[in-house]
C-alpha cells in the first residue's frame, strides 16, 4: 500500500498508517489490517498519531476532518464510524497532528481564517461529529511547518512561517492545566533565517531542537523556564544541512537527516557545536527516528534502511524493491516501519541485538596446499554468513614468518561466496593464512578462533621426489649407447 504517514504505538504492538484510500490499523504480526476506515469520496487521510498502548487512534484528512477512535485494540474488520470527529478549516497533513502517550489530548493544526493551533484535552471521553477544541491560539504566520505535543499533554511546540516576516518556533508549558494558556510561554525568532523543516521535543518538554532549511540546528535546553515573545536564542547550534530531526526522551541525543549526524550529551551544550559522528555522507537520507533512550536510530534512504547504534556504528542495512520517505520507531527501538507515499511500500523490522559474529564455513584453495609451485597465486574461497545484522567485510590475512601478516579484502562474488587471492612465493616458503569476517554491529571472528588453520608449502617445479629417477634412466642410456659404440 501507499503510506501517507504511518506511526507505531510506544510499545511495539500495533502500526496505524494511512494513504489515499483509509485508514488501516496493523497488529504487530499481521500484514493485514486489524481494521479500516474509508474517507469520503474525493478525500485522502493524510496524518496519523496512535498512544502508546494502541487502544486509542486519530487521524487527519486532505478535507479537513480530524477522526478520533476508542478501543482501537478490539476492533475488527471495516469501521463505519469514529468515536468522534470534528472540522478544522485545514487539511491535517503529516507533521500536523500529535497525541500524547495516553490518548487524551491531541495537538492539530488547523485554519480559521488565519493558522490556528487547535488543543483537545479530554479525548477519550468524547463523542460526536462537531467537537470543539478545549483551547486555540491565532498566529499571524502563513503555515506550520510541525506541531509536536509531549507525552502527557502537557508541553507543545510549534514551528512556523511567514516567509517575508519571519520564522517561528512557539513552546507552551502547562497546555493541560487550567487556566488553559491564551498565548505562548515563549516564542524564538531572531536567530531564525529561513524556514523551520522539522521541530522535535523531549518529553519532558527540556527540550527543543528545530532545523532550518539549508542553514543550522538550533538546540533550546531548560525549554520550560525560557520566556520571551522574540528570544530566547538557542543555547546551542550546529550549522550545517539537516533536513529532519529526532531527540531521545530526556533530550540528551539528537539526531539529524541529509546525511545521519548524531550529537550525545546535547543537554550541556553550549554555543557553537561540532556533532559527534556522521554518517552516509554521500547518502540522501530521508527521514530519521531515535529511540527512548538514545541508543538505536532508523534512517531510510534511496531504496535502504540503516540501523545504527548511538556509538555510529551500524546494526544492520536493508535493500527495500523502493525508496522510503519517513520511518517511525517503537519506543525501545525494537520495531520500525518505514512508508512510501509515490509506491506501493509499507514495510516493519524488527530489531535485535546482535552479539553473534559471522559464520565462516567451506574455506578451500585453489591449487590444492599440495602443489603450490613458485609461480602460483593462490585463490582462497570460503562461505560467509550471518543472519542477523549481515555481513559487512571479510578479509584474508597471510604470513610467512608468523611476525608480518599480509592483508587482502576479499571480494564477494555472489551470494555469501568470498574470494581473494595470495601472491606468488619462491620455492620452500611456508604460508598460513586465516579468514577475518566482521558483521553490521561489528562483531568478527577469525578461522584460528574458530579452531582451523590453514597453510602450504610451495615446491619446486619438479619435486625432489621425481629427479633421481629421471638422472637414473638418463646415465642407463648413456651407458647403453656408449658400450654400443666400442662393441663396433
Amino acid at each position: 500500500m501507499a503510506v501517507n504517514d504511518v506511526t507505531v504505538s510506544k510499545d511495539g504492538n500495533y502500526i496505524a498508517a494511512v494513504n489515499d484510500t483509509g485508514l488501516y490499523y496493523f497488529a504487530l504480526n499481521n500484514s493485514n489490517p486489524k481494521w479500516w476506515y474509508l474517507p469520503q469520496l474525493n478525500t485522502s487521510f493524510m496524518s496519523v498519531r496512535v498512544s502508546a498502548d494502541g487502544e486509542y487512534v486519530v487521524a487527519g484528512t486532505s478535507d479537513t476532518y480530524l477522526y478520533y477512535f476508542n478501543d482501537s485494540r478490539v476492533r475488527s474488520g471495516r469501521q463505519i464510524f469514529s468515536t468522534w470527529s470534528t472540522n478544522v478549516g485545514d487539511s491535517v497533513e503529516k507533521e500536523m497532528l500529535d497525541m500524547s502517550d495516553n490518548g487524551e489530548y491531541v495537538v492539530v493544526r488547523a485554519r480559521d481564517g488565519v493558522a490556528d493551533l487547535y488543543y483537545f484535552a479530554g479525548c477519550r471521553g468524547r463523542s460526536g461529529t462537531s467537537e470543539a477544541p478545549t483551547w486555540h491560539n491565532s498566529f499571524n504566520v502563513i503555515d506550520f511547518r510541525a506541531v509536536l505535543i509531549s507525552s502527557d499533554g502537557r508541553y507543545v511546540a510549534v514551528a512556523a512561517t511567514n516567509y517575508t516576516k519571519g520564522n517561528f518556533v512557539y513552546f507552551y508549558k502547562d497546555a493541560n492545566v487550567t487556566p488553559y494558556p491564551t498565548n505562548p510561554s515563549w516564542i524564538a525568532t531572531t536567530s531564525l533565517n529561513t524556514p523551520i523543516g522539522d521541530l522535535a521535543l523531549s518529553d519532558d518538554g527540556y527540550a527543543v531542537v528545530a532545523v532550518d532549511e539549508y542553514v543550522a540546528l538550533y538546540y533550546w535546553a531548560n525549554a520550560t523556564a525560557l520566556s520571551g515573545m522574540l528570544w530566547p536564542n538557542a543555547t546551542w547550534m550546529n550549522p550545517g544541512i539537516f533536513w529532519r530531526v529526532d531527540i531521545s526522551d530526556d533530550g540528551s541525543n539528537v539526531v539529524t537527516a541529509s546525511s545521519v549526524h548524531f550529537w550525545a550529551n546535547a543537554r550541556e551544550r553550549q554555543r557553537n557545536q561540532t556533532e559527534d559522528w556522521v554518517k552516509l555522507e554521500s547518502v540522501g537520507v530521508w527521514d530519521v527516528a531515535i529511540s527512548e533512550d538514545g541508543r538505536i536510530i532508523a534512517a531510510p534512504t534511496g531504496a535502504e534502511t540503516y540501523f545504527f547504534k548511538s556509538d555510529g556504528s551500524i546494526i544492520g542495512k536493508f535493500n527495500l524493491p523502493q525508496c522510503c520517505f519517513f520511518v517511525s520507531m517503537s519506543g525501545n527501538g525494537s520495531i520500525i516501519a518505514v512508508g512510501n507515499y509515490i509506491h506501493h511500500g509499507l514495510y516493519v523490522f524488527k530489531t535485535l541485538e546482535d552479539s553473534t559474529p559471522p559464520l565462516i564455513e567451506d574455506v578451500y584453495q585453489q591449487p590444492a596446499n599440495d602443489i603450490v609451485f613458485p609461480d602460483d597465486e593462490v585463490m582462497v574461497y570460503a562461505n560467509v554468513t550471518d543472519d542477523q545484522s549481515g555481513v559487512k567485510h571479510v578479509i584474508l590475512s597471510y604470513t610467512t614468518d608468523n611476525e608480518t601478516w599480509f592483508i587482502s579484502n576479499m571480494t564477494n562474488l555472489e551470494g555469501n561466496k568470498w574470494n581473494a587471492t595470495i601472491r606468488a612465493f619462491p620455492y620452500c616458503t611456508n604460508v598460513r593464512y586465516m579468514i577475518i569476517a566482521e558483521d553490521y554491529a561489528n562483531n568478527t571472528i577469525t578461522t584460528e578462533e574458530m579452531g582451523y588453520t590453514y597453510q602450504y608449502h610451495v615446491i619446486p617445479e619438479f619435486p625432489s621426489l621425481i629427479i633421481p629417477p629421471l638422472f637414473i634412466i638418463a646415465t642407463l642410456l648413456a651407458v647403453i649407447v656408449y658400450r654400443r659404440k666400442n662393441s663396433r
